[in-house]
């Protein structure tokens, strides 16, 4: 689009541009019309001349030619020359001796292709075999006179060969041939063709061969060859090679591979029509020597036009010129005023806009503070007069305040220099009422003006600080849980294996005297079992769900409980050095938790504590209550019961502190302290109970901080032991469940000592044929079977629907899972978990029949 000025002289800018235009126009028609109608008559003048002398050319060779076949047609109707015999060489030499100014050689070939007889006579070409030649092939097959193409005939030498066929009544018997030096007929006919300097005549052959060309290098090869890069000579080829005559312009800027100054070529191809044959002439002139006779005119056309257009340049200068100044003049008092009034939009704008915005100048005067930015941060202009009042308040830290600076300097420095705004960067600045806020500032230059907007992203961080750590929860939780998967299906296994161990001890035991020495013995094997019965447990608790029973427990009582037992005695006397103090809140609340699995927390805490400490230290066991930010499932803020274990050991080190709670992991010596399961079961049974686990570490030690949901309700005091007397039966049928023989028989032998009548099945597709047929107080269902069979839960409810209302015990050697549950839901009394003491095994089995 064209800007044309909206002022009292714009009507001067139209009418210059109008005039300029119009006079240019006129002058370029002036100049080009009579121009191309006296160019298009000059070149069609010489392209005729051209024409004539190609036409020429053309009939001299076609009527040289049609001559030479007329007499060799006569020749060979001859009989000597037919037969041959002496009077036909005669004639031969007679005839050669006639036209040797013209031919080169005469020859009669037999209808094999071979020389018979040729003159000049050469012995050593009598017999020779030329039927390979192009032409006596074409002779050979069709029987009919022609004319070659250029070729190397045996004689050694480029020429034509004009053959005609000799026939012996109907049949072919050979041919009369002459050749024609070539290059005698292109002088006579071609070489001669010369209009100006550059103008020349060539000439190819039906196939595109250059029979003759002025041009070094062309003669004899292809005219596609020759002129690859030129598409219209190219094109000019193919017409010629199709026997057409015409006129075309072609431009050529290099010969093979010499490049030399592009010339443009006017140029006319006529036919050479021969017998059996055709060639093409073409005449080239470069167009500027075609032209030449109106050189003349066409320079004095360019200077008139050359005057003109200075003519009409001048006067247009002249009114232009007229209104320049005026016009500028106005322009720069509208700019001026454009300019003020941006400057007092744009701080209106950044006034009124919600981003904080601060506008400092290059030396470090501060003009601007936004409103936003005032209300945000709490300083005013009062506060901040230059940029060094600002980082004096913001970043009161000496060390923060220098890099800063630094970083600040480094940016303006780059700023200005390149113009362009520079990356933004992230500083915790220190608000007017003390707030730490974080802030990603972001400097454009506008002229001198530094503009610097503050986009605050404390709560953007806070929220990725806390989605990064809930990843971090989440991540670890999935990790631990695959880790306890396979550690609870080696626990099941193990738990199998553990009951012969523990159990078999126990039934010996009850039935040796107090006496005899093999109780020592057994009482090693029973405490063994129940050692390895502990480690599994420690295994099934990184299982999850190992934690089945829960009850109300204070945490202050399993503290206390826990140091007055012999495992903390133990301790104890192998750390002299360490001592073990307690800060137990006298109001803490209760929870709901599984107690052996609370006592193990608080005794692997204090382990890994103590074994911590080279030297003297101390172990600080704490408990508290703090009120939670989450609601509880009445819509009150929950309360939280805390249990802490504080060392004085040397801390963790980073690179231990994100695996501790991995399953084996431990930066002990294997072999000689703990099982590598202490942290993890702690882990697993903090989780397990819905609370959560924190670890502070640093030189001055460790502390371990565990929270958990506080509950309603009293703890319950419980029995310290049982009498297996009270346990014993009166002869009620029991049938026990399990896949495993050594499980059935335990079971079997402590429900004899127990004054039951046990019955076995290893199935439960077995139980189910048994109980078709019998009945049973009371079914003792293994719930892992083998695999392809029924389980536990399956088989217990098979039975329920022959035997409503059936009872029945869930024995595993797992945690409680939903299978566990499924049966307990279907009505079974309860859950016994193997290994299981006879005190147990009684009690559970005595409160079933009884339910």
């Amino acid at each position: 689009m064209i800007w044309i000025p909206k002022s009292e002289n714009g009507a001067v800018y139209v009418k210059a541009a109008l005039m300029f235009v119009f006079f240019a126009v006129m002058a370029g028609l002036i100049f080009y019309l009579p121009y191309m109608v006296m160019r298009t008559a000059t070149i069609d003048t010489f392209n005729d001349e051209q024409e004539v002398l190609a036409k020429q050319a053309a009939e001299g060779i076609e009527r040289l030619f049609i001559h030479f076949e007329t007499e060799l047609s006569v020749l060979a109707a001859e009989k000597p020359i037919i037969h041959f015999d002496d009077n036909g060489k005669r004639i031969l030499d007679h005839y050669y001796k006639l036209n040797r100014s013209e031919i080169a050689a005469i020859s009669r070939i037999d209808a094999r292709g071979r020389i018979v007889y040729t003159v000049p006579y050469h012995p050593e070409m009598i017999g020779k075999d030329i039927s390979w030649q192009l032409h006596n092939k074409q002779v050979m097959q069709q029987h009919v006179a022609l004319v070659s193409d250029v070729f190397s005939a045996v004689q050694g030498y480029q020429t034509i060969a004009v053959v005609v066929p000799v026939f012996d009544g109907q049949g072919y018997a050979g041919t009369v041939t002459i050749l024609i030096p070539f290059m005698k007929l292109a002088k006579e006919f071609i070489a001669g063709i010369r209009l100006g300097k550059g103008g020349y005549a060539w000439m190819i052959s039906r196939t595109g061969i250059e029979l003759y060309c002025p041009v070094p290098g062309h003669t004899g090869h292809s005219v596609f060859d020759n002129f690859s890069g030129f598409p219209s000579v190219r094109s000019m080829a193919e017409a010629m090679m199709a026997g057409k005559k015409g006129r075309t312009v072609y431009v050529y800027d290099h010969i093979r591979d010499t490049i030399v100054p592009p010339v443009r070529k006017l140029a006319v191809f006529y036919p050479v029509h021969l017998p059996g044959n055709h060639w093409s002439i073409v005449v080239a002139t470069p167009e500027e020597e075609a032209l030449a006779p109106i050189a003349s005119f066409r320079c004095w056309w360019w200077g008139l036009l050359a005057v003109l257009l200075l003519t009409i340049f001048g006067y247009t200068l002249y009114l232009v010129r007229s209104g320049v100044e005026k016009q500028k003049e106005a322009t720069r008092l509208k700019l001026r005023e454009k300019a003020l009034e941006n400057e007092r939009f744009l701080r209106r704008f950044i006034n009124n806009t919600s981003m904080p915005v601060g506008i400092i100048t290059t030396d470090g005067k501060v003009e601007l503070l936004n409103s936003s930015l005032q209300k945000q941060y709490g300083y005013t202009m009062e506060d901040i007069a230059t940029i060094e009042d600002w980082f004096a308040l913001v970043y009161p830290d000496r060390e923060v305040r220098l890099r800063v600076q630094k970083s600040w300097k480094s940016r303006i420095l780059e700023t200005l220099k390149t113009g362009v705004s520079v990356s933004s960067e992230e500083w915790t600045i220190l608000c007017k009422d003390g707030t730490p806020r974080d802030v990603l500032f972001n400097y454009t230059m506008i002229e001198h003006r530094i503009v610097i907007t503050f986009n605050d992203v404390t709560e953007k961080n806070r929220i990725r600080r806390r989605e990064q750590e809930l990843q971090q929860q989440r991540h670890k939780a999935r990790k631990m849980e695959a880790i306890g998967l396979m550690a609870g299906g080696v626990a099941h296994d193990l738990n199998n294996i553990l009951s012969g161990i523990i159990n078999y001890p126990e039934l010996l035991l009850m039935k040796l005297p107090p006496d005899s020495e093999m109780r020592g013995p057994l009482q090693s094997i029973q405490e063994s079992g129940e050692r390895a019965a502990a480690v599994v447990a420690d295994l099934l608790t990184v299982a999850r769900g190992a934690a089945n029973s829960r009850e109300i427990v204070n945490l202050n009582n399993v503290v206390a409980d826990y140091l007055k037992s012999p495992e903390f005695d133990k301790l104890m006397a192998h750390h002299l050095d360490v001592q073990c103090t307690t800060r137990l809140a006298p109001d803490l609340h209760n929870i709901s938790c599984s107690l052996i699995h609370m006592r193990k927390c608080l005794m692997n805490l204090v382990t890994n504590g103590v074994e911590a400490i080279e030297g003297k230290g101390m172990i600080v066991i704490s408990t508290y209550n703090q009120l939670s930010d989450s609601m509880d499932k009445k819509g009150k803020p929950g309360n939280q019961v805390l249990l802490v274990v504080t060392d004085t050991g040397p801390g963790i080190s980073d690179s231990d502190r994100e695996h501790i709670f991995e399953p084996f992991y431990s930066s002990k010596v294997m072999g000689m302290s703990g099982t590598g399961l202490g942290l993890t079961v702690v882990w697993n049974t903090v989780v397990d109970h819905g609370g959560m686990i924190k670890v502070d570490s640093g030189e001055q030690g460790t502390t371990f901080t565990l929270s958990f949901p506080a509950a309603e309700g009293e703890p319950v005091e419980k029995n310290s032991g049982t009498d297996l007397n009270l346990l014993q039966g009166h002869g009620e049928r029991i049938l026990v469940v399990d896949d495993e023989e050594q499980q059935r028989d335990i079971a079997r032998r402590m429900l004899s000592l127990l004054g039951y009548r046990p019955q076995c099945a290893a199935s439960g597709e077995e139980a189910v044929d048994f109980l078709r047929d019998n009945a049973v107080d009371l079914v003792l269902l293994d719930m892992i079977m083998e695999s392809g069979k029924m389980n536990g839960r399956q088989t217990y409810e098979r039975i329920l629907q022959d035997h409503p209302g059936q009872k029945g015990v869930i024995v595993s050697g797992f945690a409680e899972n939903t299978e566990v549950k499924g049966a307990l839901e279907a009505g079974a009394f309860g859950f016994i978990k193997k290994p299981y003491s006879m005190s147990e095994f009684g009690r559970i089995v005595k409160e079933a029949l009884a339910a």
